[in-house]
């Protein structure tokens, strides 16, 4: 994972706070409300943080794919956009998910493809972006990425325990 994907996984996200952000006034008078619009957003970047930790199959190759199209972009932008080296971001080329992981990602997957609605697909898009951009980040992944796959692996045990 180079830095280009994670500097196009921050753009998505502070892209995504700049569309959504009400002003402070708003936030003041009701936050829950407000910051209950960013959910979508939320649960998509989770959705592109588990994509990216799948290391092997379609989702796999979609992950790395993504991955690598956004490190890529990334790279240009920083190369050719603003004359900065590109370089290799801190991470985890380790696989992350168990294979009950494995089996909720492919849940959720398909759960995620088959509650889109139309009109609602940027903001979806851009979590999903942002999370494959930032899934694997050493800064992003100690926080945010290792505790989704745990939460991942554990319904995963537990669901394909209680099914099989």
């Amino acid at each position: 994972m180079t830095l280009g994907a994670v500097l196009v996984g921050v753009i998505l996200l502070v892209v995504e706070v700049a569309i959504w952000y009400p002003g402070i006034k708003t936030l003041q008078a009701n936050a829950v409300a407000q910051l209950g619009d960013l959910l979508p957003f939320l649960l998509c970047w989770c959705v592109g943080a588990l994509t990216v930790m799948v290391v092997g199959g379609l989702v796999g190759w979609i992950g790395d794919t993504a991955l690598w199209g956004l490190g890529a972009f990334g790279d240009g932008i920083l190369i050719y956009g603003v004359g900065a080296q590109a370089g290799t971001a801190p991470g985890s080329t380790s696989a992350p998910l168990t294979e009950g992981g494995l089996f909720m990602t492919a849940v959720i997957l398909a759960v995620y493809l088959a509650r889109r609605k139309k009109g609602a697909t940027g903001s979806k898009w851009r979590g999903w972006g942002s999370g494959v951009g930032l899934g694997l980040s050493a800064g992003v992944a100690r926080y945010a990425a290792v505790p989704l796959a745990s939460v991942v692996n554990g319904l995963g045990v537990w669901l394909t325990g209680a099914v099989s």
